[in-house]
């Protein structure tokens, strides 16, 4: 009876994580329709917004969780070839959504279901799909840029991996754990072509930050990872620097193909964190190694 009471208050505090991510973006785009701030000219002011009001709230989540108890979001101190392999990780999880997506596009052109949910995604991951670039701000795409591969990042991880997988982690082990925050994390994104790509980086970010007990490594990933697959294309795309529509599109294309051949050595940092995560425990005393949680049944 007591581990079942254990079990449904892990999933109820994974829920009001969710409820939390949610609740501040809609308390967000409710305070912008209430001043008359369009969301489609102003996106960029905010992401910036609402990122930086669900940090805070997850640092102050975090606050109140560990009172008293262990730290839930871990911050520990890592060495500088992991923040390199975190960057190799990026690409290559850049590399993996590259094909993921050729072949979503291939089979688009065989059913008529997927090509509408790529036509959605498309839109969606087009910043400029619903509103000319001629009436939205440069400050505002600066904004942007800033906030999709700095700000979001951050409070994704503190989010998903910091919040989310450490609940998880109060009660199963490390893999049902990456799998569990993982699902959270791509359900939320909502799309499902979006979906697909999201559980698999999500399953791996979960197992780099178990590694390296690291939300900075994440942190790196995910930035890395927004950087280099959107932001520097939209703000590419804005017109800031006037017409880089081509060069955006020729740069993305081989920016393209250096991710997919990241893939190998991402593979391999991956390797390396889980090798030195093990090293770790073997030298580690009993009482400074943590054992994980023991598999539901």
């Amino acid at each position: 009876m007591n581990k079942a009471i254990d079990y449904i208050g892990v999933f109820f505090r994974v829920l009001i994580a969710v409820l939390i991510f949610l609740v501040v973006q809609i308390a967000v785009i409710e305070a912008f329709t209430f001043l008359g701030i369009d969301l489609k000219i102003y996106k960029g002011l905010f992401t910036a917004v609402y990122s930086i009001v669900c940090i805070l709230a997850f640092v102050f989540y975090d606050k109140v969780r560990s009172y008293k108890r262990e730290k839930l979001i871990r911050t520990d101190k890592v060495g500088a070839h992991k923040f390199i392999a975190a960057v190799v990780l990026a690409f290559g999880l850049l590399g993996i959504v590259t094909v993921y997506m050729y072949i979503a596009t291939w089979l688009s052109a065989l059913f008529a279901p997927v090509a509408e949910h790529m036509n959605e995604y498309s839109d969606r991951m087009d910043r400029f799909s619903d509103v000319d670039t001629a009436i939205v701000p440069y400050w505002d795409s600066l904004i942007g840029f800033i906030a999709s591969f700095m700000l979001v990042p951050l409070a994704e991880e503190l989010t998903f991996r910091g919040a989310i997988f450490g609940e998880f982690m109060c009660k199963f082990n490390a893999i049902i754990s990456a799998l569990l925050s993982s699902l959270v994390f791509a359900l939320l994104h909502g799309i499902s072509v979006q979906i697909g790509y999201a559980l698999i980086c999500g399953v791996i970010m979960a197992l780099a930050y178990h590694y390296t007990g690291s939300i900075w490594i994440t942190y790196i990933i995910h930035a890395s990872f927004n950087l280099f697959g959107s932001a520097l294309f939209t703000l590419l795309d804005s017109g800031i620097f006037g017409q880089m529509e081509v060069a955006a599109n020729i740069a993305a294309f081989h920016a393209s193909i250096i991710e997919v051949i990241c893939i190998v050595p991402a593979a391999a940092a991956f390797i390396l964190l889980y090798k030195d995560y093990k090293d770790e425990q073997k030298t580690a005393t009993p009482i400074e190694a943590v054992a994980e949680p023991e598999v539901a049944v």
